[in-house]
Parts: C-alpha cells; structure tokens; sequence
C-alpha cells in the first residue's frame, strides 16, 4: 500500500517532468522585416560631337535586390529613387536641375546641359524633396520566404536615360563630368504589407535603403561641318570678250571650339590650283568655259587643296562664313548654254 509521503513523491516528479517538458519546447523564430538594395551604372555619353547636332543619348541601368525572411504570405513595397543636382551643380552654386549640368576642368568651367528620364518616358527623374519631385518608384512583389533559414529573394532594373541639350556646339573639345555620389543618391522604400493597396506612396517611404552613386561623363570630340553656296557668274553675252567675269560666294564652316581646320578646293578637274572649266549641260555640246578660285578679293591668291594655297581657321562652334572668288579670266566663243562644275570642298582639322 502507497504511503502519503510515497505519493507525494509521485506528484512531484511528475511536476518536475512536466516543468522539463515545458522548458524544452523550442522559441518562437524571429523574422525580420523585408530590406531592399540598389545600385546604378555610370552614364558614360563617350566622344560627343556638338557640331553635327542631332540627339546625343546615353543609358546606364539600375538593379535592386530584396529580401523576405517573412512567413504568411506574399507581402509589398514600394522603392523610391532619389537622384539630386550632382556635383557639376553645387561647384557651380547648385540648384542646376533643369537642365542638370556637367563641367570641365577648365579654370574657369564650361558647362554642358544635360537631362536624366525616367527610361523612354518625357519624366524627369528628380527626388520627393527637391524641385523636381518625380523620383522613379517602383512596386515589388516578394514571395514568403523559402525557409526558415532561407529568405525570398526579388530583383529588377530599369534604364536611366541621358540626354544632352541640343545647341552647345560652342562648347570646347574636353570632357565634361559630375559625380551623384553621396547624399546625390537616396534610396526609400515603404513599410512592407500583404495588400498591394495598402502600401504608401514615396512621401511615406522612410526606410533608408542607401544610396546608388553613379558618375556621369560626355567626352566632346573635335569636329567639323562645311555647307557652301553657289558660285553663280550669271548670264552673259555669247559675243567673246576679253574682259572677265568676277563672281563671289561663301562656304560655312562650323568647328567645335577651339579646333584648327584648312579648307581645301578641288575641281572636278582635280587641279590642285583651283583652275578648272565649267562644261555646257546640251547634248553634243564639247564648248568649255575656264574659270578661277581665289581666297582675296583682289584674287591674286589661288585657292586650291595645297597647304600653300589653301585657307586656314578655327572653329568657334559657329558657322564662320568664308568668301570664296571666282573668275572667268575672258569669255570666250562659245555656243548658248549653261555651264555648269563641281568643286569639292574639303575640310581638315
């Protein structure tokens, strides 16, 4: 027969193992709240020419990674993408927004304007807090985590696009740079939810996911652009005459700053002088007419493709005309017609 003492024993050892029991059971796992990272390309624009004209464009990519160490379900963010006035604009006295703007080295800066858009749209990418307020947002989806141990993960990207302004070709050859380092960059993201509809827009975005520093670059490459006008000598009698004819005219042209350049003549007769003859347009027509391009106006100096009697400039970015003069030393006899030549102008820098 069981004694009290004996059951009281009992009892007690039985508390002691329920107590053991219980202590054993494991901990509740910790989790912790989805995080997010970001980094950009450079924006590298390469050589530039500013003369030609024409849109001058460059991308650079941006790629976010987060991760999901949740349980209970599919939860969403929305990332915030702050990109500020960069370094070319507070050297300058910032607030350089629109447009943005690179500098040089020179002593006393030049400087380009450029732009940065949110992909292929017209949307300036800014940041929530500056003059700009449109900052790129995205909205991710993440997955409940794979494990205990082993956290969803969730990446994209998408391109930044620069442009740079058109009418600069006054700028000089050079490279021209800003740096959206530091507190340039800023990244934020919202609270996470398990509601699409219930995340916040970037004003509520306050988690701090760092920054994406990028640098930006624009290389502008020495260049040239040469148009000309007729040299039309008009219309004349078809008596000969020893008396000569003198026309003018002008070719254009347009070097990017400050780059040294010859213009070079070359009939269509290749004469390195310049002197050629203009041929009639009418079938069976073999009559010419000589002529003579000169670089003065008193045109006793010949224009022709030799260093010596070619003429020698340098470009300031803008169209610089330059007279051209041409003669026709006597008019000879020949038929009713137009008389026509090609001369090739030829610029080297």
């Amino acid at each position: 027969m069981m004694t009290t003492d004996m059951r009281r024993w009992w009892r007690l050892l039985f508390g002691l193992v329920l107590c053991a029991a219980t202590w054993a059971l494991p901990a509740r796992e910790a989790s912790a709240a989805p995080s997010c990272t970001a980094n950009m390309t450079a924006l590298n624009f390469g050589d530039v020419d500013l003369v030609s004209g024409g849109t001058l464009s460059a991308t650079s990519t941006l790629t976010y990674t987060c991760s999901n160490d949740q349980s209970g379900g599919t939860r969403y963010m929305r990332l915030c993408f702050n990109i500020g006035d960069g370094s070319a604009s507070i050297a300058s006295g910032g607030g350089h927004w629109n447009p943005r703007i690179l500098r040089d080295s020179a002593s006393t800066p030049n400087e380009m304007n450029v732009q940065f858009y949110q992909g292929a749209t017209g949307i300036i990418w800014g940041s929530t807090t500056q003059p700009i307020p449109d900052a790129y947002d995205v909205v991710v989806t993440m997955p409940t985590r794979v494990s205990s141990s082993t956290p969803s993960v969730t990446t994209g990207s998408f391109d930044m696009r620069g442009l740079i302004g058109s009418g600069q070709a006054a700028l000089p050859n050079g490279t021209y740079t800003s740096g959206f380092t530091g507190n340039h960059t800023a990244f934020r993201y919202t609270a996470s939810s398990t509601s699409s509809s219930g995340i916040g827009d970037c004003s509520s975005a306050t988690t701090d996911g760092g920054t994406f520093g990028f640098a930006v670059s624009a290389n502008v490459v020495k260049s040239c652009l040469v148009t000309a006008d007729p040299l039309d000598f008009g219309s004349v009698d078809g008596i000969p005459s020893a008396t000569g004819i003198n026309a003018q005219t002008n070719v254009y042209v347009t070097c990017s700053r400050p780059t040294a350049y010859r213009v070079l003549l070359i009939p269509s007769n290749n004469s390195t002088t310049g002197s050629s003859a203009m041929k009639g347009t009418i079938a069976g027509n073999t009559d010419t007419v000589p002529y003579q391009l000169y670089r003065d106006a008193a045109r006793s100096q010949q224009w022709g493709n030799q260093t010596a009697n070619s003429l020698t400039g340098t470009g300031n970015g803008l169209a610089q005309p330059i007279p051209v003069y041409g003669r026709v030393p006597n008019i000879p006899n020949v038929r009713p017609d137009n008389y026509k030549d090609t001369v090739t102008v030829s610029v080297t820098y």
